[in-house]
Protein backbone atom coordinates (compact mmCIF):
# COMPACT_ATOMS: atom_id res chain seq x y z
CA UNK A 1 0.00 0.00 0.00
CA UNK A 2 2.35 2.66 -1.17
CA UNK A 3 0.93 4.14 -4.65
CA UNK A 4 -1.81 7.38 -4.68
CA UNK A 5 -3.85 6.82 -7.79
CA UNK A 6 -5.21 10.47 -9.18
CA UNK A 7 -8.32 10.48 -11.24
CA UNK A 8 -10.63 12.80 -13.28
CA UNK A 9 -13.15 11.15 -14.46
CA UNK A 10 -16.65 12.97 -16.41
CA UNK A 11 -19.89 12.03 -17.99
CA UNK A 12 -20.29 9.73 -21.04
CA UNK A 13 -21.51 12.67 -23.26
CA UNK A 14 -20.63 13.68 -26.51
CA UNK A 15 -19.75 16.93 -25.54
CA UNK A 16 -17.15 15.54 -22.96
CA UNK A 17 -15.50 13.74 -25.99
CA UNK A 18 -15.96 17.10 -27.96
CA UNK A 19 -14.13 19.11 -25.83
CA UNK A 20 -11.54 16.20 -23.68
CA UNK A 21 -8.83 18.58 -22.46
CA UNK A 22 -5.57 17.23 -20.28
CA UNK A 23 -6.50 17.42 -16.90
CA UNK A 24 -3.87 19.72 -15.51
CA UNK A 25 -4.56 20.08 -11.73
CA UNK A 26 -3.81 16.17 -11.39
CA UNK A 27 -1.13 16.64 -13.40
CA UNK A 28 0.22 19.13 -11.41
CA UNK A 29 -0.91 16.61 -8.27
CA UNK A 30 1.72 13.97 -10.08
CA UNK A 31 4.77 16.07 -10.03
CA UNK A 32 4.19 16.55 -6.11
CA UNK A 33 4.44 13.02 -5.60
CA UNK A 34 7.01 12.05 -8.16
CA UNK A 35 9.15 14.99 -6.71
CA UNK A 36 9.66 12.88 -3.57
CA UNK A 37 9.29 9.30 -5.07
CA UNK A 38 5.97 8.05 -4.33
CA UNK A 39 4.63 6.42 -7.21
CA UNK A 40 1.64 7.29 -8.96
CA UNK A 41 -0.91 6.44 -11.31
CA UNK A 42 -2.82 8.99 -13.05
CA UNK A 43 -6.51 8.65 -15.12
CA UNK A 44 -8.62 10.56 -17.16
CA UNK A 45 -11.38 8.81 -18.14
CA UNK A 46 -15.04 8.79 -19.09
CA UNK A 47 -17.86 7.15 -16.36
CA UNK A 48 -18.08 3.39 -18.57
CA UNK A 49 -18.58 -0.04 -17.49
CA UNK A 50 -15.31 -0.99 -18.62
CA UNK A 51 -13.28 2.09 -17.74
CA UNK A 52 -14.24 1.72 -13.60
CA UNK A 53 -13.43 -1.57 -13.61
CA UNK A 54 -9.98 -0.96 -15.10
CA UNK A 55 -10.15 1.65 -12.62
CA UNK A 56 -10.82 -0.38 -10.01
CA UNK A 57 -8.11 -2.74 -11.11
CA UNK A 58 -5.28 -0.11 -10.79
CA UNK A 59 -6.35 1.11 -7.04
CA UNK A 60 -6.46 -2.01 -5.90
CA UNK A 61 -3.69 -1.54 -2.89
CA UNK A 62 -3.58 2.11 -3.27
CA UNK A 63 -2.97 4.25 -0.54
CA UNK A 64 -5.24 6.66 -1.54
CA UNK A 65 -7.27 6.97 -4.73
CA UNK A 66 -7.68 11.21 -5.23
CA UNK A 67 -10.27 12.97 -7.37
CA UNK A 68 -10.48 16.13 -9.07
CA UNK A 69 -13.23 17.46 -8.78
CA UNK A 70 -15.08 20.56 -10.41
CA UNK A 71 -18.98 21.57 -9.51
CA UNK A 72 -20.26 20.73 -12.60
CA UNK A 73 -22.68 17.38 -13.61
CA UNK A 74 -19.58 14.77 -13.83
CA UNK A 75 -19.91 14.83 -10.05
CA UNK A 76 -22.09 12.88 -10.12
CA UNK A 77 -19.85 10.38 -12.00
CA UNK A 78 -17.43 11.72 -9.23
CA UNK A 79 -20.05 10.13 -7.01
CA UNK A 80 -20.37 6.66 -8.42
CA UNK A 81 -16.97 5.69 -9.03
CA UNK A 82 -15.91 7.39 -5.13
CA UNK A 83 -19.07 4.30 -4.07
CA UNK A 84 -16.75 1.79 -5.82
CA UNK A 85 -13.89 2.17 -4.62
CA UNK A 86 -15.13 2.65 -1.16
CA UNK A 87 -17.47 0.12 -0.74
CA UNK A 88 -14.06 -1.86 -1.96
CA UNK A 89 -12.63 -0.86 1.38
CA UNK A 90 -10.18 1.52 -0.47
CA UNK A 91 -9.16 5.04 0.82
CA UNK A 92 -10.69 7.92 -1.37
CA UNK A 93 -10.64 11.90 -1.26
CA UNK A 94 -11.82 14.85 -3.13
CA UNK A 95 -9.48 17.86 -3.98
CA UNK A 96 -10.25 20.44 -6.66
CA UNK A 97 -12.33 23.30 -6.63
CA UNK A 98 -15.44 21.76 -5.38
CA UNK A 99 -13.99 20.21 -2.93
CA UNK A 100 -11.92 23.58 -1.68
CA UNK A 101 -15.20 25.97 -1.73
CA UNK A 102 -17.55 22.95 -0.11
CA UNK A 103 -15.63 20.85 2.00
CA UNK A 104 -18.62 20.08 4.12
CA UNK A 105 -21.08 19.12 1.20
CA UNK A 106 -18.25 16.78 -0.04
CA UNK A 107 -17.74 15.04 3.37
CA UNK A 108 -21.63 14.55 3.52
CA UNK A 109 -21.14 11.31 0.96
CA UNK A 110 -19.94 8.76 2.79
CA UNK A 111 -17.61 7.54 0.45
CA UNK A 112 -15.36 10.75 0.54
CA UNK A 113 -12.85 10.04 3.46
CA UNK A 114 -11.62 13.12 3.35
CA UNK A 115 -11.11 16.71 1.64
CA UNK A 116 -7.88 18.33 0.26
CA UNK A 117 -8.44 22.17 0.14
CA UNK A 118 -6.49 24.46 -2.28
CA UNK A 119 -3.63 23.44 -4.06
CA UNK A 120 -1.50 20.06 -4.13
CA UNK A 121 1.82 22.09 -3.66
CA UNK A 122 1.03 22.58 -0.53
CA UNK A 123 -0.06 19.56 1.42
CA UNK A 124 -0.39 16.36 -1.31
CA UNK A 125 3.01 14.69 0.48
CA UNK A 126 2.36 15.67 3.83
CA UNK A 127 -1.51 13.87 3.18
CA UNK A 128 0.95 10.55 2.11
CA UNK A 129 2.70 10.61 4.61
CA UNK A 130 -0.42 10.80 7.14
CA UNK A 131 -1.56 8.01 5.17
CA UNK A 132 1.50 6.33 6.19
CA UNK A 133 1.24 7.11 9.54
CA UNK A 134 4.08 8.98 9.85
CA UNK A 135 2.66 12.47 10.70
CA UNK A 136 -0.76 13.90 12.52
CA UNK A 137 -3.65 15.16 10.49
CA UNK A 138 -3.41 18.55 12.43
CA UNK A 139 0.05 19.12 10.16
CA UNK A 140 -1.85 18.82 7.44
CA UNK A 141 -2.98 22.49 5.33
CA UNK A 142 -6.22 22.12 4.13
CA UNK A 143 -7.37 18.53 5.00
CA UNK A 144 -10.74 17.82 6.30
CA UNK A 145 -12.24 15.04 7.54
CA UNK A 146 -14.75 12.98 9.91
CA UNK A 147 -12.83 12.30 13.15
CA UNK A 148 -15.51 9.91 15.07
CA UNK A 149 -18.67 11.45 13.43
CA UNK A 150 -17.40 15.55 13.82
CA UNK A 151 -16.52 17.21 10.63
CA UNK A 152 -12.86 18.88 10.84
CA UNK A 153 -12.61 22.10 8.43
CA UNK A 154 -9.02 23.32 7.62
CA UNK A 155 -8.88 26.65 6.04
CA UNK A 156 -7.55 26.72 2.57
CA UNK A 157 -3.87 27.03 2.72
CA UNK A 158 -1.76 29.73 1.29
CA UNK A 159 -1.10 29.59 -2.43
CA UNK A 160 1.87 28.31 -3.90
CA UNK A 161 4.81 30.72 -4.08
CA UNK A 162 6.57 30.31 -7.72
CA UNK A 163 9.54 28.50 -6.86
CA UNK A 164 7.75 25.86 -5.67
CA UNK A 165 5.29 25.19 -8.10
CA UNK A 166 4.90 21.72 -9.99
CA UNK A 167 5.02 20.75 -13.51
CA UNK A 168 2.53 18.76 -16.15
CA UNK A 169 4.58 14.97 -16.30
CA UNK A 170 2.27 14.29 -19.78
CA UNK A 171 4.02 10.99 -19.75
CA UNK A 172 1.48 9.42 -17.43
CA UNK A 173 -0.86 10.21 -20.24
CA UNK A 174 -1.03 9.10 -23.77
CA UNK A 175 -1.81 12.33 -25.30
CA UNK A 176 -3.04 11.59 -28.63
CA UNK A 177 -7.13 11.65 -26.75
CA UNK A 178 -6.60 14.86 -26.90
CA UNK A 179 -5.46 15.32 -30.59
CA UNK A 180 -7.74 12.87 -32.13
CA UNK A 181 -10.85 14.86 -32.66
CA UNK A 182 -13.25 15.13 -35.54
CA UNK A 183 -12.95 18.46 -37.67
CA UNK A 184 -15.55 21.14 -36.64
CA UNK A 185 -17.43 23.09 -38.73
CA UNK A 186 -17.81 26.44 -36.56
CA UNK A 187 -16.93 29.74 -36.11
CA UNK A 188 -13.17 30.60 -35.47
CA UNK A 189 -12.30 27.06 -35.21
CA UNK A 190 -8.78 26.29 -35.42
CA UNK A 191 -7.61 23.19 -37.73
CA UNK A 192 -4.90 21.10 -36.65
CA UNK A 193 -3.30 19.11 -33.85
CA UNK A 194 -4.27 21.59 -31.79
CA UNK A 195 -4.02 21.19 -27.26
CA UNK A 196 -5.30 22.77 -24.25
CA UNK A 197 -2.06 23.90 -22.56
CA UNK A 198 -1.28 25.95 -19.24
CA UNK A 199 2.11 28.11 -18.78
CA UNK A 200 0.40 29.53 -15.91
CA UNK A 201 -2.26 29.61 -12.42
CA UNK A 202 -4.38 32.16 -10.90
CA UNK A 203 -5.17 35.80 -11.86
CA UNK A 204 -4.59 39.11 -10.71
CA UNK A 205 -8.20 39.90 -11.55
CA UNK A 206 -11.10 40.53 -8.25
CA UNK A 207 -14.42 39.76 -10.46
CA UNK A 208 -17.41 39.17 -8.19
CA UNK A 209 -18.20 36.19 -9.89
CA UNK A 210 -15.08 34.10 -10.03
CA UNK A 211 -13.80 31.49 -7.79
CA UNK A 212 -10.09 32.68 -7.93
CA UNK A 213 -10.65 35.70 -6.01
CA UNK A 214 -11.36 32.50 -3.28
CA UNK A 215 -8.81 29.63 -4.54
CA UNK A 216 -6.05 32.13 -6.14
CA UNK A 217 -7.39 35.04 -3.67
CA UNK A 218 -6.59 36.72 -6.73
CA UNK A 219 -2.71 35.57 -7.12
CA UNK A 220 -1.14 34.45 -10.59
CA UNK A 221 2.16 32.73 -10.91
CA UNK A 222 3.79 31.69 -13.98
CA UNK A 223 5.48 28.52 -14.20
CA UNK A 224 9.25 28.61 -14.43
CA UNK A 225 9.90 29.00 -18.48
CA UNK A 226 11.91 26.01 -18.58
CA UNK A 227 9.52 23.79 -17.67
CA UNK A 228 7.59 25.70 -20.11
CA UNK A 229 9.26 24.79 -23.40
CA UNK A 230 10.24 21.42 -21.51
CA UNK A 231 6.86 20.46 -22.03
CA UNK A 232 5.94 22.38 -25.02
CA UNK A 233 9.00 20.59 -26.81
CA UNK A 234 8.33 17.20 -25.51
CA UNK A 235 4.31 17.12 -26.82
CA UNK A 236 5.77 18.75 -30.04
CA UNK A 237 8.53 15.72 -30.77
CA UNK A 238 5.93 12.81 -29.17
CA UNK A 239 2.53 13.71 -30.72
CA UNK A 240 3.01 16.47 -33.32
CA UNK A 241 1.19 19.03 -31.57
CA UNK A 242 0.45 21.77 -34.08
CA UNK A 243 -1.17 24.50 -32.24
CA UNK A 244 -2.47 25.79 -28.96
CA UNK A 245 -5.11 26.60 -26.63
CA UNK A 246 -3.38 28.42 -23.91
CA UNK A 247 -5.90 27.67 -20.87
CA UNK A 248 -4.18 29.95 -18.24
CA UNK A 249 -6.38 32.27 -16.64
CA UNK A 250 -4.73 35.23 -17.79
CA UNK A 251 -1.36 35.04 -19.44
CA UNK A 252 -0.68 38.27 -19.86
CA UNK A 253 -0.18 39.02 -16.61
CA UNK A 254 3.07 39.45 -17.77
CA UNK A 255 2.93 40.37 -21.49
CA UNK A 256 6.93 39.53 -21.95
CA UNK A 257 6.71 36.50 -20.58
CA UNK A 258 3.64 35.54 -22.73
CA UNK A 259 5.13 37.21 -26.02
CA UNK A 260 8.55 34.74 -25.17
CA UNK A 261 6.43 31.97 -25.18
CA UNK A 262 4.20 32.82 -27.98
CA UNK A 263 7.23 34.05 -30.20
CA UNK A 264 9.56 31.11 -29.59
CA UNK A 265 7.32 28.85 -31.19
CA UNK A 266 5.06 31.03 -33.98
CA UNK A 267 2.35 28.26 -33.90
CA UNK A 268 -1.61 28.92 -34.22
CA UNK A 269 -2.65 30.19 -30.78
CA UNK A 270 -5.74 30.80 -28.65
CA UNK A 271 -5.09 32.82 -26.05
CA UNK A 272 -7.09 34.64 -23.20
CA UNK A 273 -6.34 38.25 -22.34
CA UNK A 274 -8.40 41.42 -20.55
CA UNK A 275 -10.02 43.41 -23.17
CA UNK A 276 -8.01 46.64 -22.30
CA UNK A 277 -4.93 45.14 -23.26
CA UNK A 278 -5.70 45.00 -26.83
CA UNK A 279 -4.81 47.62 -29.47
CA UNK A 280 -3.05 47.93 -32.84
CA UNK A 281 0.01 47.22 -31.75
CA UNK A 282 -0.85 43.71 -30.02
CA UNK A 283 -3.09 43.20 -32.80
CA UNK A 284 0.00 43.44 -35.37
CA UNK A 285 1.91 41.50 -33.09
CA UNK A 286 -0.42 38.45 -32.76
CA UNK A 287 -0.79 38.70 -36.03
CA UNK A 288 2.67 38.88 -36.86
CA UNK A 289 2.96 35.78 -34.58
CA UNK A 290 0.55 33.19 -35.87
CA UNK A 291 -2.21 33.93 -32.58
CA UNK A 292 -5.32 32.74 -34.68
CA UNK A 293 -7.77 34.03 -32.13
CA UNK A 294 -7.83 35.73 -29.07
CA UNK A 295 -10.31 34.80 -26.14
CA UNK A 296 -11.82 37.78 -23.93
CA UNK A 297 -14.23 37.60 -21.00
CA UNK A 298 -16.78 40.14 -21.41
CA UNK A 299 -19.65 38.98 -19.51
CA UNK A 300 -22.39 42.17 -19.65
CA UNK A 301 -23.05 44.25 -21.69
CA UNK A 302 -24.62 46.67 -18.95
CA UNK A 303 -21.58 49.44 -17.53
CA UNK A 304 -23.81 48.74 -14.53
CA UNK A 305 -23.27 45.24 -14.35
CA UNK A 306 -19.56 45.76 -15.08
CA UNK A 307 -18.51 48.09 -12.54
CA UNK A 308 -20.49 45.43 -10.07
CA UNK A 309 -18.34 42.30 -11.43
CA UNK A 310 -15.57 44.58 -10.95
CA UNK A 311 -14.07 44.33 -14.64
CA UNK A 312 -12.59 47.52 -15.72
CA UNK A 313 -14.39 48.06 -19.02
CA UNK A 314 -17.29 49.77 -20.51
CA UNK A 315 -19.75 48.99 -23.36
CA UNK A 316 -18.58 51.73 -25.83
CA UNK A 317 -14.92 50.49 -24.99
CA UNK A 318 -16.33 46.56 -25.76
CA UNK A 319 -17.63 47.95 -29.16
CA UNK A 320 -14.60 50.40 -29.60
CA UNK A 321 -11.83 47.13 -29.39
CA UNK A 322 -14.35 44.80 -31.61
CA UNK A 323 -14.38 47.20 -34.06
CA UNK A 324 -10.24 47.46 -33.71
CA UNK A 325 -10.20 43.67 -34.22
CA UNK A 326 -12.58 43.20 -37.07
CA UNK A 327 -10.88 45.88 -39.01
CA UNK A 328 -7.18 44.72 -38.83
CA UNK A 329 -8.58 41.01 -39.06
CA UNK A 330 -7.93 38.86 -35.97
CA UNK A 331 -10.37 36.50 -34.88
CA UNK A 332 -12.30 36.66 -31.21
CA UNK A 333 -14.11 34.46 -28.82
CA UNK A 334 -16.07 36.55 -26.40
CA UNK A 335 -17.90 34.80 -23.52
CA UNK A 336 -20.75 36.49 -21.75
CA UNK A 337 -22.99 35.48 -18.55
CA UNK A 338 -26.71 36.56 -17.68
CA UNK A 339 -28.80 36.16 -14.85
CA UNK A 340 -26.19 37.43 -12.16
CA UNK A 341 -27.14 38.87 -8.76
CA UNK A 342 -28.61 42.61 -8.83
CA UNK A 343 -29.57 41.92 -12.94
CA UNK A 344 -32.39 44.18 -13.51
CA UNK A 345 -33.93 43.55 -17.11
CA UNK A 346 -32.76 46.57 -18.00
CA UNK A 347 -29.26 45.09 -17.38
CA UNK A 348 -30.20 42.36 -18.95
CA UNK A 349 -31.24 43.61 -22.45
CA UNK A 350 -28.21 45.09 -22.28
CA UNK A 351 -26.43 42.18 -22.76
CA UNK A 352 -28.66 40.33 -25.26
CA UNK A 353 -28.41 43.17 -27.63
CA UNK A 354 -24.76 43.17 -27.16
CA UNK A 355 -24.13 39.86 -28.07
CA UNK A 356 -26.85 39.80 -30.92
CA UNK A 357 -24.53 43.48 -32.45
CA UNK A 358 -21.58 41.30 -31.78
CA UNK A 359 -22.47 38.27 -33.21
CA UNK A 360 -22.96 39.84 -37.00
CA UNK A 361 -19.57 40.80 -36.76
CA UNK A 362 -17.48 37.82 -39.20
CA UNK A 363 -14.48 37.37 -37.30
CA UNK A 364 -16.04 37.22 -33.74
CA UNK A 365 -17.66 34.18 -31.56
CA UNK A 366 -20.19 34.31 -28.94
CA UNK A 367 -19.73 31.61 -26.03
CA UNK A 368 -23.22 32.65 -24.12
CA UNK A 369 -24.18 33.65 -22.88
CA UNK A 370 -24.53 31.41 -20.23
CA UNK A 371 -26.12 31.33 -16.85
CA UNK A 372 -24.22 32.77 -13.69
CA UNK A 373 -22.59 29.68 -11.89
CA UNK A 374 -22.73 30.43 -7.96
CA UNK A 375 -19.06 29.78 -6.60
CA UNK A 376 -19.29 29.94 -2.16
CA UNK A 377 -17.06 33.09 -0.48
CA UNK A 378 -17.23 34.86 -3.82
CA UNK A 379 -19.11 38.74 -3.83
CA UNK A 380 -21.93 37.60 -6.06
CA UNK A 381 -23.03 34.69 -3.76
CA UNK A 382 -23.19 36.14 -0.77
CA UNK A 383 -25.71 38.84 -2.91
CA UNK A 384 -27.60 36.05 -4.37
CA UNK A 385 -28.06 34.00 -0.83
CA UNK A 386 -29.45 37.03 0.20
CA UNK A 387 -31.80 37.51 -2.87
CA UNK A 388 -33.29 34.21 -1.29
CA UNK A 389 -31.90 31.71 -3.50
CA UNK A 390 -32.09 28.29 -1.69
CA UNK A 391 -28.41 27.11 -1.64
CA UNK A 392 -27.93 23.22 -2.67
CA UNK A 393 -27.51 20.60 0.44
CA UNK A 394 -25.97 17.87 -1.42
CA UNK A 395 -23.68 17.29 -4.12
CA UNK A 396 -26.09 16.00 -6.11
CA UNK A 397 -27.66 18.87 -6.23
CA UNK A 398 -24.69 21.14 -6.90
CA UNK A 399 -24.01 18.78 -9.83
CA UNK A 400 -26.51 20.65 -11.86
CA UNK A 401 -24.64 24.12 -11.56
CA UNK A 402 -22.57 24.72 -14.43
CA UNK A 403 -22.73 27.39 -17.24
CA UNK A 404 -24.78 25.46 -19.38
CA UNK A 405 -27.57 24.82 -16.86
CA UNK A 406 -30.94 25.45 -18.10
CA UNK A 407 -32.52 29.09 -17.10
CA UNK A 408 -35.25 26.83 -15.22
CA UNK A 409 -33.42 24.78 -13.37
CA UNK A 410 -30.83 28.11 -11.68
CA UNK A 411 -33.39 28.66 -8.77
CA UNK A 412 -32.61 32.33 -9.25
CA UNK A 413 -35.21 34.62 -8.67
CA UNK A 414 -36.49 36.39 -12.18
CA UNK A 415 -39.46 38.51 -13.16
CA UNK A 416 -41.66 38.09 -15.81
CA UNK A 417 -39.80 40.93 -17.45
CA UNK A 418 -36.54 38.64 -17.05
CA UNK A 419 -38.69 35.54 -18.86
CA UNK A 420 -39.97 37.71 -21.37
CA UNK A 421 -36.82 39.20 -22.79
CA UNK A 422 -35.17 35.44 -22.11
CA UNK A 423 -38.64 34.46 -24.95
CA UNK A 424 -37.75 36.85 -27.29
CA UNK A 425 -34.36 36.15 -27.59
CA UNK A 426 -34.76 32.78 -28.13
CA UNK A 427 -33.07 31.40 -24.82
CA UNK A 428 -35.88 29.76 -23.43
Amino acid sequence: MNHIVLVNIENNTEKVHRQFSPPFGILIAASVLQRNNVEVIVRHIVNTKENLKELLKVCEGAIAVGFSVMTSPNLLSVIEASKLLHNQGIFVYWAGTHATLLPKISLQDSCVDAVLRGEAEQNLYEFYLWRQGKISADAIPGLCYIDNGEIRISPIPAVTMPDTLGYHPFDLLDMNKYLDKPIQKRKNYIPGKILPFMTSKGCVKRCAFCYNTVVNRSKWRGYPLHNVYKEMDYLIDNYGVTGWMFYDDNIFVDPTRAWRIIEKYKMPTSVELDLMRVDEALIERALSSNVAKLYIGIESGSDKMLRKMHKGITRAKVIEKMQMCQQMGIHVDLSFMMLLPGESPEDLELTLSLVKELDEYDNIKIDGPKCYNPYPGTEFFDELLASGWKEPTSNEEWAKYNRNIAVGETGFNLSEEHIRLLEDYHLL
